[in-house]
């Protein structure tokens, strides 16, 4: 009995000292930023105060408070302390993962001041989690089984088809709503842009347009204006995203794509470790905010995930003989079509999956090689075939057309900065992209790959998982190669690894329910999953309140989306065959599209002030407009 009044001191303890870390957390991630290696604390809108601090001081705190933590964790499991050598392998795992090292190295392009606080509060945090957990742990409340238990129930008595339905449903339906009050359901990226340029010109027959009168007015970041006019990229998404045009519905495509891809990610988690698995990787997928957003916009990775998932489904099915040869065919259609999409990363899965195959072999049959290498070949001629059209030779990219030789992958100078791309400088990118990726996965209050690292060091291991951190670790291996690097939208260059991610986090969620039914004050097993459901549950909650409306805020900001707001004008005033002159930048960046076909009706040209005139005279029946973001005015030819 004397016992009772201690623990329950412990408890509030624990709690209010996780309590205390949380707001730490937060107000670390809204007001502190980190900069040329200053501590910039946002007083008000306009008002900062500035502490010189070296980056390396700030790691090491950051360092110890992430080793306090994973101390924390230590005590409630004694599974842990007899399994030393994994603990310690858990460790140096998250610490790669959550660390933000590559800030010693020369951090010239991965210098991101939000990426920076995000990442530091994002360890304060995980104390503060551990924390509550810690003390919530040592009362042991009926609640937490009550809530849990009941989570379980709910997800596990839905029948499989009402599950994938709502699934499906829910997540076209979110990305849909997101790509409509987050992006203005219109393309507002460089990259998202360009990509409805072109394919606007599919749309019309045409794989390059004639270059235009005074082509200084046209040119643009990734557009190729020479005797032809046509973008850098491939064909492989403007041409699927050329259906959504002809249905005057492009704003769909992505997250229709997106919706399919978490019925791909089910099927694969199905296949490979059973229903609970794979209703828990759905449902992961569903709440990945990364996954959710990018599947609202227009660019390109979201179409190469989805065919890249299919591609590793028809692969398991292949293995697992069912109708493998129709799979073999699927594989190898899937991959095709991701190679127009994004070749370079399709070429990294290609090396994950030819290892797989390696792996498998015993269970592959030349014919299903065969017949799966067919479609894949015919989608390397009809590259090739699309680069003879528009560029004039079939091995000359229009990547390489736009930017030159010095833009591919490899250690040399890098062609954006004064400095050399090295092997240093890729591992950089390689842990800062594990760390971005660790933020922005789910945007949890703890690491997201917290429970990936956690299965790599305790899980029991089968080949296909080992497969899945082959397919997880392609990408981020890749880059280190490739001289470019940011973090818009998270870390869009390894974002087709998410069903690996996601795959491997269901299974070391599972590990987590076992770990902690070994805790003796564990009551069963029973115990443990609710335990682990009502933390899960918490963790999305957090994030969904807290995390994400700021990163809605910051997407916002950057003008990711700009709604069309001139081209609705002409539409609502029946205005035939305008010229308009845009000042503004963005705004002009999200009307570039219209200009394919070119002249047909309207025209959208850079505004060059005192030059307007010459290209206005080109076009003497047309009316005249001069715009920004939000003014249209018209004017005569002797006003421009």
């Amino acid at each position: 009995m004397k016992s009772t009044p201690i623990q329950l001191y412990r408890t509030i303890a624990y709690l209010f000292g996780g309590l205390c870390f949380l707001f730490i957390g937060y107000w670390v991630n809204n007001y502190l930023f980190i900069f040329d290696d200053k501590l910039i604390i946002s007083q008000q809108q306009d008002s900062h105060l500035l502490i010189p601090l070296p980056i390396w001081c700030i790691n090491v705190v950051a360092g110890v408070l992430l080793l306090y933590t994973l101390l924390l964790l230590l005590p409630n499991f004694t599974v842990l302390q007899q399994r030393r050598f994994q603990y310690v392998v858990f460790s140096i795992l998250l610490f790669i993962c959550t660390l933000p090292l590559y800030t010693h190295f020369n951090t010239a392009r991965f210098n991101d001041v939000r990426g920076r606080s995000d990442l530091y509060s994002l360890i304060i945090y995980s104390v503060g989690m551990v924390l509550c957990f810690r003390g919530l742990l040592s009362r042991n409340p009926i609640f937490i089984h009550t809530i849990g238990s009941r989570i379980f129930q709910w997800i596990h008595n839905i029948s499989t088809r009402t599950f994938i339905l709502c699934a499906l449903a829910g997540t076209l339906i979110i990305c849909c709503i997101i790509s409509h009050t987050i992006f203005d359901g219109a393309a507002g990226t460089y990259d998202g842009c360009m990509y409805m340029f072109q394919a606007r010109l599919f749309s019309h027959g045409m794989l390059t347009a004639q270059t235009p009168p005074e082509p200084q007015f046209f040119q643009y970041s990734h557009i190729i204006l020479s005797d032809k006019w046509y973008t850098q990229f491939p064909p492989g998404f403007p041409g699927i995203l050329t259906l959504g045009v002809l249905l005057r519905i492009p704003w769909i495509v992505n997250p229709l794509l997106g919706a399919l891809t978490i019925a791909g990610i089910y099927l694969i988690a199905n296949e490979l470790y059973g229903k609970n698995i794979a209703k828990l990787s759905a449902l992961l997928a569903c709440a990945s905010s990364f996954f959710l957003f990018m599947s609202s916009e227009f660019l390109a990775h979201t179409s190469t995930l989805f065919f890249i998932t299919t591609a590793f489904l028809s692969f398991v099915w292949m293995v697992k003989k069912k109708r493998p040869l129709l799979s073999a065919m699927v594989c190898g259609s899937a991959l095709g079509i991701a190679l127009l999409c994004r070749p370079y990363t399709t070429a990294w899965f290609c090396v994950s999956l030819g290892i797989a195959a390696i792996v498998m072999r015993r269970h592959l049959s030349i014919s299903q090689i065969l017949i799966g290498a067919v479609p894949l070949i015919a989608a390397v001629l009809a590259f090739l075939a699309y680069n003879a059209a528009t560029t004039g030779h079939p091995f000359l990219f229009g990547y390489i057309v736009a930017h030159g030789k010095e833009h591919l992958p490899g250690f040399h100078q890098d062609p954006w900065l004064e400095q050399p791309h090295t092997i240093v400088q890729g591992l950089k990118y390689l842990i800062g992209n594990l760390n971005v990726f660790n933020d922005y996965l789910f945007e949890w209050p703890v690491p997201s790959l917290f429970f990936v690292a956690l299965y790599l060091a305790f899980g029991k291991k089968e080949a296909w998982d080992w497969l899945l951190v082959g397919w997880l670790s392609s990408l981020f291996i890749g880059h280190v190669f490739y001289f470019f690097n940011n973090i818009h939208f998270g870390p869009r260059f390894v974002y087709e690894t998410l069903p690996a991610a996601i795959l491997l986090t269901s299974k070391g969620i599972a590990t987590s329910i076992q770990l902690s039914a070994a805790w003796q004050k564990t009551p069963s097993y029973a115990h443990a999953r609710s335990a682990i459901c009502f933390i899960l549950t918490g963790l999305f909650l957090f994030a969904m309140f807290l995390n994400i409306p700021a990163t809605v805020k910051s997407y916002q900001s950057h003008h990711y989306g700009k709604d069309v707001t001139i081209h609705k004008y002409f539409e609502e005033n029946s205005v035939e065959r305008a010229l308009v002159f845009v000042k503004d930048e963005a705004t002009y960046r999200a009307h570039y599209p219209f200009n394919a076909p070119f002249a047909k009706p309207h025209i959208y040209a850079k505004s060059r002030r005192t030059e307007n005139r010459k290209l206005a005279e080109q076009f003497p029946d047309y009316r005249y407009f001069i715009a920004d973001e939000e003014d249209i005015v018209e004017v005569s030819i002797d006003e421009l």
